[in-house]
């Protein structure tokens, strides 16, 4: 019997003796009177009603003969009691099968993340996780390879609070949501360097929008994906190969458009230098991965493509009016807007270079969705 039955049948299977009952009641008769003109002991016809003893075919046959109600119509009640009690039993299984499972999963992933992100409210956790599985379109079970195939995910600093059930949760629905994505456009490497150069041109010249940047991955074949950000999964971006077509995976974590920017070139940098089949990078906030070569490498890719290295040296090399901090942000951006480079951009590249981040001024623009 499928498992699917509760749709087609009712919550509660309901035992013809309730219906006698109301049959008796309707009519007036008295359950002992009615014992006693059927020729059944009055224990028997109280177990019946109960719904302790069921209807026979000889039962049946004095039920017709009492009230006029066809003997068939009694035997498909009893039938449709057995057959509602046994989808029930079957249903019950299912469900405690689905409770050992999805508890299971908490072990592994967030599930209340999961539900909420996809909109799942059902009460029967059965109903719960085949919604999910038919939503997440990726096998639950098949977390470890994705981590294991993921460049960074357990290389991450001390300072930062980690929660990996929830790093874990974002992983599952970056995948998730990458793999049900589609762009028209084939990609090649070369797309890859035009796309860089064209988000870099348009941010520099102020022009770029969360909008803009997906049309322009889009439109050279690169998928463009954002997912929430999670507690204590201080993820920024993350790259990954989708079929044919690479996928850059954001969470516009501290609503700042320039970071923004450079994560993606960051990426793009992965896509074009590192990427391979089954394997994928994430980028979190101040971990050990900065360190490795791939990393300094898509750091520089997305440094260069923003800022050409002669044009970087030229507007270091401008001398400021003084020392202090502020004379010299507003040099760099005095000779940044003059070499059509974004004085943001600009100021934000040489306070992570110097470590000096709390230079007033020169903000980068908010993500506006």
């Amino acid at each position: 019997m499928a498992t699917n039955a509760k749709s087609i049948i009712p919550a509660v299977a309901t035992h013809p003796g309730s219906v006698l009952k109301r049959e008796l009641k309707a009519r007036g008769i008295k359950q002992k009177d009615f014992a006693e003109a059927i020729g059944m002991p009055a224990s028997n016809l109280s177990a019946l009603i109960k719904g302790n003893r069921n209807i026979t075919e000889s039962i049946a046959i004095k039920l017709e003969e009492a009230l006029g109600i066809p003997y068939q119509n009694w035997m498909n009640l009893q039938n449709r009691y057995h057959y509602v009690k046994k989808c029930h039993e079957e249903l019950d299984v299912v469900e405690r099968n689905a409770e050992a499972e999805e508890q299971s999963l908490r072990t592994r992933l967030n599930m209340q993340v999961l539900y909420k992100f996809y909109n799942i409210i059902s009460s029967r956790v059965s109903d719960r996780l085949n919604a999910l599985k038919e939503r997440l379109k990726l096998d639950l079970n098949g977390l470890h390879s994705l981590e294991a195939n993921t460049n960074g995910y357990f290389k991450r600093s001390e300072k930062l609070r980690i929660d990996e059930i929830n790093m874990r949760t974002w992983l599952l629905l970056a995948w998730s949501e990458v793999i049900k994505t589609q762009v028209s456009e084939t990609y090649c490497p070369e797309k890859g360097v035009e796309a860089a150069n064209q988000i870099a041109e348009l941010a520099n010249a102020g022009k770029i929008t969360t909008d803009v940047l997906k049309d322009t991955l889009n439109k050279n074949g690169i998928i463009y994906i954002q997912v929430p950000k999670l507690e204590a999964a201080p993820i920024d971006a993350y790259s990954m190969m989708a079929d044919s077509n690479p996928a850059i995976v954001v969470t516009y974590r501290h609503n700042d458009l320039d970071k923004l920017v450079f994560d993606v070139l960051h990426e793009i940098g992965h896509i074009i230098y590192h990427i391979t089949a089954g394997i994928s990078y994430i980028s979190v906030e101040n971990d050990y991965s900065s360190q490795t070569k791939e990393e300094r490498e898509a750091d520089q890719f997305a440094n260069d493509t923003l800022i050409p290295p002669q044009v970087w040296t030229k507007i270091m090399s401008a001398k400021p009016n003084g020392i202090s901090p502020q004379v010299v942000v507003h040099t760099i951006a005095r000779e940044a807007k003059k070499k059509g480079i974004s004085t943001s951009i600009a100021v934000s590249r040489y306070k992570h270079e110097t470590r000096c981040y709390n230079i007033r001024g020169y903000r980068s623009p908010k993500i506006m969705e």
